[in-house]
């Protein structure tokens, strides 16, 4: 789900003699989570057997564009059959083999108007409203949440429709940043209590934004006090912006991290697995990364209780 620019997920199917995608999925069409997506599916090593996007007929970058006509290309040689329609009616379409995708917003009444401007009947929708949730289920267990950009109206938009939300790992909305409701205290606290995860995710890049929010870190803290948190890359609030740090043995072998060349990786990629018994585990694991922390950053802000 969600290609940064550049080659780092191509790199990485690469180097583990992955050469078939069943599902690429698109959150939504903003340019940091589709950066990579057109050359993903112009590589002629690579399989996609479907590809997901919901419309867009705001978004007119041109990395969006390029995209569609590249999708389009796909279905036209049906090489690749691409969906439109990302949203709750999708249901087992995504299923495959032990791993399961629900997909809980936009819901059909989003999914009908789309991303919208503030002179429609029913008022804006911008496209982080419009953002795909998932969540990932391993062997018939809950195991990830990916939220995406949702904000606040989208979020309680799913709330209002009684939606089981509860997974014990949460990919923290829009990479920790504001939820542009007014409240991000409140608002991690909300998603926290929904989800009520074991391990909180920000997935971010060190040198672009300041995340996560020292006030989403204190909602996140008041919903789930032991909840574990990690960082993909370095946050600029525990580690000097200058400073680089040198790669340590905790960032997974076999998957790269995008930041780890340029010494900006945190936690790095998380690999997320199920036991047959159905317990969730993670790498690096919570020993691996907190020594790393300890011994590597300023001011860790992911190892403090009080907020």
């Amino acid at each position: 789900m969600d290609i940064p620019r550049g080659k780092p997920v191509i790199n990485a199917l690469v180097d583990n003699k992955c050469h078939q995608i069943e599902h690429l999925l698109l959150s939504h069409p903003d340019e940091d989570h589709i950066g990579g997506a057109a050359r993903l599916l112009a590589d002629p090593d690579v399989s996609i057997a479907n590809f997901w996007c919901n419309p867009s007929a705001i978004q007119d970058t041109e990395t969006y564009l390029d995209l569609v006509e590249q999708a389009a290309l796909r279905e036209d040689q049906r090489m690749t059959r691409y969906r439109s329609n990302l949203n709750v009616g999708a249901r087992e379409d995504l299923n495959f083999e032990r791993v399961g995708i629900e997909v809980l917003h936009p819901d059909m009444r989003l999914a009908g108007v789309g991303q919208a401007s503030r002179s429609h009947k029913r008022g804006e929708v911008p496209s982080n409203r419009m953002s795909a949730v998932l969540r990932v289920s391993l062997a018939g267990t809950p195991a990830v949440l990916l939220a995406a950009d949702i904000d606040d109206k989208g979020f309680e938009s799913i709330v209002s429709r009684g939606v089981d939300l509860r997974a014990p790992v949460l990919v923290f909305p829009h990479h920790g940043g504001s939820a542009k409701g007014g409240d991000d205290r409140a608002f991690a606290r909300r998603v926290c209590e929904r989800v009520q995860p074991e391990f909180v995710v920000f997935s971010l890049g060190r040198h672009k934004y300041k995340n996560p929010l020292p006030e989403v870190l204190a909602g996140v803290r008041d919903a789930v006090p032991s909840a574990r948190i990690a960082c993909t890359q370095v946050s600029r609030h525990c580690h000097s912006r200058l400073a680089t740090i040198e790669p340590a043995a905790h960032l997974s072998p076999t998957w790269p991290s995008a930041g780890k060349a340029k010494g900006d990786s945190c936690a790095g990629t998380i690999v997320v697995r199920a036991k047959s018994g159905g317990e969730i585990f993670y790498d690096p694991t919570q020993d691996q990364h907190t020594q790393f922390l300890i011994e590597r950053l300023d001011t860790p802000r992911c190892l403090s209780r009080v907020m």
